[in-house]
């Protein structure tokens, strides 16, 4: 039986990235805010403040693939309730601001993206945002077809910390990433190894974020417990696959929707037939003979950022190793 552990976890190192560390992103989100307040005082308009939300937020980014783009979520707070400005006002506001700063600047359904030449966008993600009679705090979208929509962005990413709780204690030498995190990042990136780009047929990132809670349910470990990536992955995708139906996860925050609730029928069954796939490439790495074996059938998964021991044997990271104690040990709380 080989073991891959480190594997996986070089191959984590090899595609996160984060907002820390991403300066270009930094730099152009900050010339873009910058951009946006200026336009909003020189004309009279409300300002807004700076909300960081999505992958980045939640610290699940991943490098984009060759000829994909990176993107960051942004979110502008607007300080006033839903019946002081229409939506449509408002995304016009930021449209404004920012259209010519790049080549394409697009209104698209739930924010206005400025797109980058060089393999970068921006999403512009509008909110009017203040706190109700009760002093609970309000979000509402602002939406290119649906008007004003209940949100909870901050609740999100406090939803996906609570998530992550049960897995502390499995972060990762190299990166101090919790096995919940890596296990997103990997599904992200076989997800984006087997539907390159964008696509109504692709589960969005927050899908897989929300799959790997409703199916992970807890870390996995070896016998000596060490984590054990492969056999979470394995977990998620088997669960997946076999499920009855269509996948689903649904939002905790409004508006609840089913995030993959897109997909057409023949998306859907292709994603289960897809997991399938990815379910059993983890098996036989499990049984692999050795590392090298096991990898050249992940790297059919997971594309060629996996990595390979080194052909002449020094990569002790990779080394196989066999043992007769049981592979894999699920436990609630990590070792």
């Amino acid at each position: 039986m080989a073991e891959v552990q480190e594997l996986f976890e070089k191959f984590h190192r090899n595609i996160r990235t984060y907002y820390e560390i991403n300066d270009t992103l930094r730099e152009k989100k900050d010339i873009i805010v910058d951009r946006v307040k200026k336009h909003l005082a020189k004309n009279s308009r409300p300002t807004c403040s700076e909300y960081l939300q999505g992958s980045y937020k939640m610290k699940v980014g991943i490098c984009a693939l060759t000829g994909s783009e990176y993107d960051i979520d942004v979110g502008l707070r607007f300080d006033f309730d839903e019946t002081r400005y229409s939506a449509d006002d408002v995304r016009q506001w930021v449209f404004e601001a920012v259209d010519g700063h790049t080549e394409e600047v697009n209104k698209k359904g739930p924010c206005i993206r400025v797109r980058y030449r060089d393999g970068y966008h921006v999403d512009l993600v509008s909110y009017a945002w203040w706190d109700d009679s009760w002093g609970r705090t309000q979000y509402r979208l602002a939406h290119k077809y649906k008007g004003w929509l209940p949100a909870d962005p901050p609740g999100l990413v406090e939803h996906v910390r609570r998530a992550r709780k049960p897995y502390a204690g499995t972060e990762d030498s190299a990166t101090s990433t919790d096995q919940f995190r890596r296990v997103v990042r990997y599904l992200k990136r076989w997800n984006d190894n087997a539907i390159p780009g964008e696509s109504d047929d692709k589960p969005s990132g927050l899908a897989l974020v929300l799959l790997t809670e409703g199916l992970l349910l807890m870390p996995h470990v070896d016998w000596r417990g060490v984590s054990d990536d492969r056999a979470a992955l394995q977990r998620v995708a088997e669960s997946a696959a076999s499920t009855w139906g269509r996948i689903e996860a649904k939002k905790p925050t409004p508006e609840y929707e089913d995030m993959f609730g897109r997909l057409s029928e023949k998306a859907m069954a292709d994603l289960k037939m897809r997991f399938g796939a990815l379910r059993d490439a983890l098996v036989d790495a499990k049984n692999a003979a050795d590392a090298r074996t096991a990898c050249k059938r992940l790297r059919g998964a997971f594309g060629k950022d996996f990595p390979c021991p080194d052909e002449n044997g020094d990569d002790r990271a990779a080394v196989a190793r066999r043992t007769s104690a049981p592979a894999i040990i699920t436990s609630s709380s990590s070792a």
